[in-house]
């Protein structure tokens, strides 16, 4: 069916300024994350991704000075000159 020139143009300008806007991305994320959560069941926060909990450092290095106290002694055993 045929379609006025400017209707076209109107169409591609709508389509183009909705791709752009912010808004239009934050509802289409809101509705995949709940077609998610129905289909699957777990939040896309909890299922892994780059949500991972490591310890920090300084908390590995005090477990190691508590179970080396705990143990009396240290892993390695003193280097003798």
């Amino acid at each position: 069916m045929w379609q006025p020139m400017w209707l076209r143009v109107f169409e591609a300008w709508a389509v183009a300024r909705l791709l752009s806007s912010p808004a239009f991305h934050r509802a289409v994320h809101n509705v995949h994350r709940s077609i998610r959560r129905i289909r699957d069941g777990t939040p896309m926060e909890e299922m892994g991704g780059t949500k991972v909990e490591r310890p920090s450092l300084f908390k590995y290095f005090k477990d190691e000075v508590k179970e080396q106290l705990k143990s009396g002694q240290s892993k390695q055993p003193p280097r003798q000159l």
